[in-house]
């Protein structure tokens, strides 16, 4: 968190540049003193242009999946899907098994996984035998940094696999909430799911227990 003067906390980085596009938006509409439904509409176009600078959800067609779509969400003792999609940086990012991995699935504009996405990210440093992979997915579904923007603001660089408009892969995993991760073994066995926020002790506590069955 970055410290002012007097007291006060200044902007983060991520909140400066929104604040600059929401001026650059009013400049290009041409705003200057509205009434109370342009100040309306003004929100509404602030809200929906919050993620300006993203690529946003991957396109259709462009992601694809072994499971079909499900109402619950993926158990322990279930197969794992295999996927592939577009990376938030370029190229593909697929997943099927092989290794012991750790799968989450996050939104950007969740504010539990801009919590844990770095604690993953350093507690997966310190186990290199556990492959790491994310799915970002709702895109757009709320007011927030874009998956590009916060994984910048964070320094973060870990393999991020772009879902599409209909939440393919959020559907194919039975996904309910933000963040859910997933434990897997070599087999493509879930071991475990995980949802909600998770503290970093317990974190390394299933890192080293999925490490374990690549043994």
């Amino acid at each position: 968190m970055t410290r002012g003067t007097k007291g006060k906390q200044r902007p983060s980085k991520a909140e400066r540049r929104r604040i600059e596009r929401r001026r650059a938006v009013r400049r290009r509409l041409g705003f200057g003193i509205v009434g109370a439904a342009g100040v309306a509409v003004l929100l509404v176009f602030a809200l929906t242009s919050e993620d300006v600078g993203g690529k946003g959800p991957s396109g259709a067609g462009e992601v694809s999946v072994s499971g079909d779509p499900r109402a619950q969400l993926l158990a322990a003792g279930e197969d794992a899907p295999e996927f592939s999609a577009p990376g938030l940086d370029g190229g593909t990012v697929s997943w099927r098994p092989g290794a012991p991995t750790v799968l989450s699935v996050w939104a950007s504009w969740c504010p539990h996984c801009q919590v844990e996405m770095p604690v993953l990210d350093r507690v997966s440093a310190d186990y290199p035998a556990v492959e790491f992979v994310s799915v970002v997915t709702a895109i757009d579904a709320q007011p927030g940094p874009s998956p590009e923007e916060y994984m910048a603001d964070n320094g973060l660089d870990f393999p991020v696999a772009v879902d599409d408009a209909d939440r393919t892969l959020y559907r194919a995993f039975g996904i309910q909430g933000f963040p859910t991760t997933f434990f897997i073994a070599p087999d493509g066995t879930v071991m475990r799911a995980s949802e909600g926020e998770t503290d970093e002790s317990t974190l390394r506590e299933l890192f080293a227990e999925v490490q374990a069955t690549g043994a």
